[in-house]
C-alpha cells in the first residue's frame, strides 16, 4: 500500500494582517507623503501651486492611492473567500505591483504588493497558497518593503537636500 502526500504550504515568515498590512502601507506612502506636502505649504515660502509643486502633489497621491486601496480592498475581499480565487488574485495583483512600479510615488505598488501578501498567504489569519500564487505573494511583500522605504527615503533625502 502507498500513500501520497502532497506538500502542504507552509508560512516561514508571517506578515502582519492584512487590515494591517495594507493599512500601513497606505498610511505610511500616501497619508504620510500628504503630510509632508501640507508641511511644505505651511512652513515653507515655495509657491505650493507651481508645477508639481504640493498641492498637484496632494491630488494625484491622494487620489491614485486611495484607488489602488479601493480596487485592492474590494477585490481583494471579493477574492479571498476560496482558495481557487485567491490564487488568481494573488498572481494579479503581484503582476499589478510590478507594472505600477513606474508610480511608486502614488502607493500603488505596495498597496497592490500587500493584496498580493494577502492573497498569497503571507499575512497572519489568510490561507498559505503553493506555486505561482506563493511566488506572487512574495514578490508583493518585497514591493511593499520597497515601495515604503523609497517613499520614506526620498522624503528624508529632499529635506537633506534642501
Amino acid at each position: 500500500m502507498t500513500t501520497s502526500t502532497t506538500p502542504s504550504s507552509t508560512r516561514t515568515v508571517t506578515l502582519p494582517s492584512a487590515p494591517v498590512l495594507i493599512g500601513g502601507v497606505y498610511a505610511i506612502c500616501v497619508l504620510g507623503l500628504l503630510a509632508v506636502f501640507v508641511g511644505e505649504i505651511l512652513f515653507t515660502d515655495h509657491d505650493p501651486y507651481a508645477s508639481a509643486g504640493p498641492v498637484a502633489s496632494i491630488v494625484s497621491v491622494g487620489v491614485v492611492g486611495t484607488a489602488a486601496l479601493v480596487i485592492a480592498v474590494g477585490a481583494g475581499l471579493a477574492l479571498h473567500r476560496t482558495p481557487e480565487h485567491a490564487r488568481i488574485g494573488a498572481i494579479v495583483f503581484g503582476a499589478l505591483s510590478l507594472l505600477t512600479l513606474p508610480f511608486f510615488w502614488s502607493a500603488a505598488p505596495g498597496i497592490f504588493g500587500a493584496c498580493a501578501a494577502w492573497l498569497g498567504g503571507l499575512t497572519r489569519g489568510s490561507q498559505p497558497q503553493a506555486g505561482a500564487a506563493r511566488v506572487a505573494a512574495v514578490v508583493g511583500a518585497f514591493v511593499v518593503l520597497l515601495n515604503v522605504v523609497v517613499t520614506v527615503g526620498g522624503v528624508l533625502l529632499s529635506g537633506i537636500m534642501e
